[in-house]
């Protein structure tokens, strides 16, 4: 896939993006059943420059970094053949201290997924027909990803309008990690636990 033309691997990321999210809008929605929600952190670097020819975002996002959260169904995972989604996200692309584009389910047309080893996150407005921009940002896991665990490997396409003129580019993602929020009542547990243990040695001492 390295020794490949630019042009040609934009291409083909641009396809394999399009075919991913296009699949996971054409499956319907499973009946009403009892779901185990967890939310994980998702932060990670991106490569100090984009892929040759590339425009827009993945040039601004050069030594960028990315932040934020997901929620999933953990039940269902490891996602060996099938698409499963995720019930919300935040994903903010920053450069600088500043965030450039973020990445939500609080906007129609934005999915997001988990599928074998993928972790996917789109503005996916370009099959939707409301515009005519795909941002993706994809993380590749190792085999059997249940939401925690880190990465070399992913990719930022930026499928979008500049001015009159279509352009495409792709950033490669240096490191990622995904890992699980503390519910509360554990952080609680903690501190209870730290609490007690620094009484019991205070109690020792005198």
């Amino acid at each position: 896939m390295l020794s490949a033309t630019p042009s040609r691997r934009l291409s083909q990321a641009a396809a394999n993006v399009a075919l991913g999210f296009a699949m996971l809008a054409a499956i319907g929605t499973d009946p009403a059943q009892a779901v185990n929600l967890k939310t994980f952190n998702i932060s990670g670097n991106f490569a100090p420059t984009p892929l040759d020819g590339s425009v827009g975002l993945p040039v601004n996002l050069a030594n960028g970094s990315f932040n934020g959260t997901y929620t999933v169904d953990v039940d269902k995972l490891p996602a060996s053949s099938s698409f499963v989604d995720l019930t919300s996200w935040t994903i903010n692309l920053v450069n600088d201290n500043t965030v450039l584009r973020t990445l939500s389910n609080s906007l129609a047309g934005n999915t997001a997924y988990i599928q074998e080893n993928i972790l996917a996150f789109a503005d996916a407005g370009l099959l939707t027909k409301q515009n005519h921009n795909l941002y993706s940002l994809e993380l590749y896991f190792d085999s059997n990803f249940t939401g925690t665990g880190s990465t070399n490997y992913g990719i930022f396409l930026d499928n979008s309008d500049l001015g009159s003129v279509q352009k495409s580019g792709i950033t490669a993602v240096t490191f990622a990690k995904s890992e699980l929020v503390p519910e509360p009542r554990t952080i609680a547990g903690a501190v209870v636990f730290a609490t007690i243990g620094l009484w019991l040695k205070r109690k020792q001492k005198a």
